[in-house]
């Protein structure tokens, strides 16, 4: 079995405190805190040798507000740059946050980076709609912050975009019709971190397709481009940002929950995906939400095009009799297409992909793109299938890791069980749950592990996932990371 290690290596990431090691992130918003039930926490790992651990809760200093029973802080993370310094920052949704009398309605926080870590310089801001010019108000279960992403361009690129923060609010009522959802943008001065821009998107704003309806929850998932423009790098920055957004409860010509992606260039036109579109594998089917999750990464070559991979999750797609064993699109272009070409579309009936569609697997559940250019090949795409059988363990967790995520499947392709990195895989343990990734390793938490008893994060780097080899566990009450977890690693951002 692999054992826990005192330090990461020191190795370039998301760096909150400035010394030149990248950090992890690994959430835990069931975690109870002050004997609140739930109110959750967040763990940070800083890299480097004999590096310090921390906890992150509500009510500390440079995080603000309080720690409620059930408010789930953590519940998705992400490492961003909000402000030009040497700091990394980060993004904590807290959609279960009631705000007032309004239980669920949600928050984010932006908490800064500084010398002494995160928390430890500028006050952090709190995100909400009817706050810092965020449109709306807060109601019971608009979920604000249930899926966030971040612009990550580098900031000292002339005519890039400010920092910014694309949201999901999918449980936002439009008028009579309950949880259409909602998404947005908010934008940030890069000298100060103040906010700049804020700015909201529905089905029924101008120039978005189709009409908001019951139960669509538009923003379940989101995603944000880089580049000048959004999309398209010649474009003038004045067009703004585009976003992708999930709308996984999507009706389609009457198929219930058949699910679609908009990806909304400028927040003012945009272009749909489904199962429907010309050139997009399979058909709508009900209950295939289509767009649960997503995972992007864009470039701009100079003035050139774009260069962008979307990977789209359909947790829900059944494959033959195996209900919900789930399936992945890959959409890419290196010339500014749309709508966006398929490049492959993918389940564990595919060839060069382990495993077998079986009832419950979910694949796609959770995907994160990135990692190294090995031989030539694309950078990796990763599907996380936590409800995959593992021999007769129930739910043990599994990950399907493809090589070359431009191409078709099977170059390079490999499916990794907790088992292959010499910990046991049991019943429950959820292996997948969460997914991180960055050049030199692939973070993979498995938040209900049994041997770990409150969770456990993997991580492992690129050539022991693809040659097999050891990896470094991260868990809690060990070497230096706090213990009385419940869910550790639920969520993770490196």
């Amino acid at each position: 079995m692999s054992g826990p290690a005192r330090a990461q290596a020191c190795a370039p990431g998301s760096d909150f405190n400035g010394d030149g090691c990248g950090d992890l992130i690994a959430a835990d918003p069931d975690a109870t805190v002050d004997g609140k039930a739930r109110a959750g926490r967040v763990n940070v790992v800083y890299g480097g040798e004999n590096a310090a651990r921390a906890l992150l809760t509500q009510g500390m200093t440079g995080v603000g507000d309080t720690a409620e029973t059930d408010d789930r802080f953590g519940a998705v993370v992400r490492a961003a740059q909000i402000n030009d310094d040497a700091y990394a920052d980060l993004v904590v949704a807290v959609p279960s946050e009631s705000v007032g009398s309004a239980d669920d309605a949600g928050v984010v926080h932006v908490i800064f980076g500084s010398v002494a870590g995160l928390g430890g310089g500028k006050s952090g801001i709190i995100l909400r709609q009817g706050a810092f010019g965020v449109p709306g108000a807060p109601e019971a279960g608009d979920r604000f912050g249930a899926s966030i992403a971040v612009n990550t361009t580098d900031l000292d690129g002339a005519g890039l975009p400010a920092p910014a923060i694309a949201y999901g609010a999918p449980g936002e009522d439009l008028g009579s019709v309950p949880d259409a959802g909602a998404a947005g943008l908010v934008a940030f001065d890069v000298s100060t971190g103040d906010v700049t821009l804020a700015r909201d998107l529905t089905q029924d704003s101008p120039g978005i397709s189709g009409k908001a309806e019951r139960g669509d929850r538009f923003g379940a998932a989101v995603e944000v481009f880089q580049g000048p423009g959004g999309f398209g790098c010649s474009a003038s920055t004045a067009q703004g940002y585009t976003i992708v957004v999930g709308v996984p409860g999507e009706d389609l010509d009457g198929v219930q929950d058949g699910g679609m992606v908009h990806i909304a260039r400028g927040l003012a036109t945009d272009t749909p995906l489904s199962q429907d579109t010309a050139g997009v594998d399979g058909v709508a089917e009900t209950g295939d939400q289509f767009g649960a999750s997503l995972a992007l990464t864009s470039f701009c070559e100079h003035d050139g095009p774009s260069h962008v991979k979307l990977a789209v999750g359909v947790p829900h797609e059944d494959i033959g009799a195996a209900a919900d064993a789930g399936a992945v699109h890959l959409f890419a272009t290196d010339d500014d297409e749309l709508p966006l070409p398929q490049r492959w579309s993918v389940n564990q009936e595919t060839a060069s992909v382990a495993g077998a569609a079986e009832a419950g697997d979910r694949f796609g559940t959770t995907l994160a793109l990135g990692g190294p250019w090995r031989d030539g090949l694309g950078e990796p795409v990763v599907v996380g299938v936590p409800g995959e059988d593992v021999d007769s363990s129930t739910d043990a967790g599994f990950i399907q890791v493809f090589g070359d995520g431009t191409t078709a499947p099977g170059n390079g392709d490999v499916g990794v069980a907790q088992s292959d990195l010499g910990d046991p895989a049991q019943a429950g343990d959820q292996f997948g749950a969460a997914l991180a990734a960055r050049y030199q390793a692939l973070f993979v938490a498995a938040p209900d592990d049994v041997t770990y008893s409150t969770g456990v994060v993997h991580v492992i780097g690129w050539d022991a996932v693809f040659g097999g080899g050891a990896d470094t566990v991260i868990a809690p009450g060990v070497d230096g990371v706090p213990s009385g977890a419940a869910r550790f690693g639920a969520a993770l951002a490196a």
